[in-house]
């Protein structure tokens, strides 16, 4: 091999190493399982793509760069299984009754929140909050500027933080109480 094919080949195992369990964690937060592909089929889909595109990588900026790669690796796979789910439910009847971890789930009320969120301001709040990206690292994981990114996350707060208020105040006994 030469000099600049072992540079390479360490560049990778590098972002590999330092980046790796920063993405699958990403993937697993939003992938389910019932898709065919599994989370660690993506990831490895999306370390493909850096091994391909490894010049096209930014240095210092790896890990929004993977993350940006597997963003539309999940969305992928996501619209995949709303077409196999589409087709299988013509074909089975569904479930009377939703399970106990999907109420569980709909009782939390910054999921329900999260829910109403547009998909954009809930991907760029869920980025910054579970993965925590900052708002450079944001934009270059969205594939846009580091004003669209900072403006895109200040409209996801306020309007995250207006759902929130909404629902405490329609939980209210207060708000609930007639005269």
């Amino acid at each position: 091999m030469t000099e600049e094919a072992d540079a390479q080949e360490l560049r990778f195992l590098k972002i590999v190493h330092d980046h790796g369990n920063t993405v699958l964690k990403y993937i697993q937060n939003r992938h389910f399982s019932s898709d065919a592909v599994d989370a660690e089929d993506l990831l490895a889909d999306v370390l493909a793509t850096a091994w391909r595109c490894l010049d096209d990588v930014p240095i210092g900026a790896e890990a929004p760069w993977l993350i940006g790669v597997a963003r539309h690796r999940l969305m992928n796979a996501h619209s995949r299984s709303q077409r196999r789910y589409r087709i299988a439910s013509r074909m089975h009847p569904r479930a009377s009754s939703p399970s106990a971890e999907d109420v569980a789930l709909a009782d939390l009320s910054i999921r329900r929140a999260l829910s109403r969120l547009p998909e954009r301001e809930r991907e760029a709040l869920t980025l910054t909050a579970w993965e925590g990206l900052s708002p450079r690292e944001l934009a270059v994981a969205l594939g846009i500027s580091m004003n669209a990114a900072s403006v895109r996350l200040s409209k996801a707060k306020a309007h995250l933080l207006k759902l929130l208020g909404e629902q405490t105040e329609s939980s209210s006994p207060i708000a609930n109480h007639k005269e």
